[in-house]
């Protein structure tokens, strides 16, 4: 794992293979490892750069220090792509990092080559009521109380469907539990706003995909997206949820391959 200092943080990232540069931006209690049935396979065609974000794990949580927001996520990885990789990224996030990856696609599209959401979220879009942020607010109180595996389940199960935290493997759960305390700070965050306009501006290739039994919200702004974005190509992945990178990494990576090397 690679380190480099940004907007006085110190960043850490896995860069691996050659080629056209592929940004991975994982999503909630995640980290570079979320990629780890994606990095040596999409490697083989391209340099992949999977960066663990402000706040993330080997990092610790400090919201005292460092803000913790989409808008400052979106910063450091323009900053990222600016800095260290240093031209145009395909780039491809889920979850929150998805939404994040539509943030920059809207405000930086100079510094995106196509865009690859995997189920957007904490975002709000037209044709979207207002998503209260209770159970997030639940969530962060239970890991304020070191209530931290009744806090995962109740947060894992809420995105991905009821009875997924008990299912989840070992290194996923291990994971989740290094990352725990940044609900806190996304209990207290903004969601993202974007426009019809902005979304409708967006004229990069994009390729949408989502899980086959993911939970709502997801569904509905995997739809949403279909119809606003101008140059859009959508993917089920059957059988899966929101994880659906981990759940199917196999047709995954190959959707993922087959739409960047087109």
């Amino acid at each position: 794992m690679k380190t480099i200092k940004l907007n006085q943080y110190n960043f850490h990232y896995v860069n691996k293979g050659t080629g056209m540069p592929l940004l991975l931006i994982h999503g909630s209690l995640c980290d570079s490892r979320y990629w780890k049935k994606q990095t040596d396979r999409l490697c083989i065609n391209h340099e992949i750069f999977a960066l663990n974000l402000r706040h993330y794990w080997p990092n610790k949580f400090d919201l005292a220090n460092s803000e913790f927001s989409l808008d400052q996520h979106s910063y450091d990885i323009i900053k990222f792509i600016q800095e260290v990789v240093k031209k145009p990224v395909n780039i491809l996030g889920h979850s929150r990092g998805a939404t994040l990856s539509l943030n920059i696609a809207a405000k930086k599209p100079e510094l995106i080559n196509k865009l690859i959401l995997a189920e957007p979220g904490g975002l709000i879009i037209p044709g979207m009521h207002d998503q209260k942020n209770d159970f997030k607010i639940h969530v962060s109180d239970l890991i304020e109380q070191n209530k931290i595996d009744d806090a995962l389940e109740l947060f894992i199960d809420k995105v991905s469907g009821s009875g997924t935290w008990k299912k989840m493997v070992q290194w996923f759960k291990e994971m989740a539990r290094d990352n725990a305390h940044t609900l806190i700070g996304q209990s207290l965050e903004k969601m993202l706003f974007l426009s019809s306009n902005e979304i409708r501006n967006i004229s990069i290739p994009t390729l949408l995909i989502g899980g086959e039994i993911s939970p709502e919200p997801y569904p509905r702004i995997i739809k949403i997206l279909h119809d606003l974005i101008p140059q859009n190509y959508r993917v089920v992945v059957n059988g899966s949820s929101h994880g659906m990178n981990l759940g199917n990494p196999a047709f995954f990576n190959k959707t993922v391959l087959d739409f960047i090397c087109t």
